[in-house]
């Protein structure tokens, strides 16, 4: 399939054709979900297969590095960095982000808890989505901002984080921002801090540019 998707991109170097590049748009879908439902079930085969905690919890530490998610804690705010934007909410396979997230944010926990460390918890939450295309990429991959299934990553972060995700307590905003690299980031504060640290944030961008 490889190779196959690979002559598919020369020709369309070459030919500049159109439907070439949807074939090989389409295999290259389907390639990289067959390869994320056998990582799936690879992760299943070791919890499975190593008895020995240590082994498990250096693996778990190793997945965290891997998929490159970063997670930081200051002056009461929570930084999540995701190294991808958030699926489509009508994607088929998202347990790619949902899954190394959950793992991120147990091994984060863990460390904290060891080191004696504050796990935040947040009775009331501010949650923001900030959604950063490839500025070198098209415009139209834009998404509307309901277009973006973040319910699955809420529930991920509740589990850990929130007292609770209902509207009640938790409000959501989302911004979009052009960038060099893509990625998601998404911060948790306090509702009560959160205009002015919007404000702020917006500012540095707009010293930056």
């Amino acid at each position: 399939m490889l190779a196959e998707a690979r002559n598919l991109l020369q020709a369309y170097a070459r030919k500049c054709v159109n439907i070439h590049f949807e074939n090989l748009n389409d295999m290259v879908l389907e390639a990289a979900k067959s390869s994320e439902i056998l990582t799936e079930k690879m992760r299943n085969l070791v919890l499975q297969m190593t008895l020995d905690k240590r082994k498990y919890e250096q693996y778990q530490s190793d997945l965290v590095l891997i998929h490159g998610i970063e997670i930081a804690y200051e002056e009461n705010i929570l930084s999540i960095s995701l190294p991808a934007l958030i699926p489509h909410r009508k994607t088929e396979y998202t347990n790619y982000i949902y899954k190394p997230l959950y793992t991120a944010f147990q091994h984060w926990c863990m460390e904290r808890a060891e080191q004696n460390k504050e796990i935040p918890e947040y009775r009331t939450c501010t949650v923001c989505f900030s959604h950063i295309y490839d500025c070198k990429r098209p415009i139209y991959r834009v998404r509307d901002h309901d277009n973006i299934e973040e319910k699955h990553v809420l529930d991920v972060i509740s589990n850990f984080f929130l007292t609770s995700d209902s509207g009640c307590y938790t409000n959501v905003y989302h911004e979009t921002r052009l960038e060099d690299v893509e990625r998601t980031m998404i911060y948790l504060l306090s509702p009560e801090k959160f205009p002015l640290w919007l404000y702020e944030k917006q500012q540095n961008l707009v010293s930056k540019n």
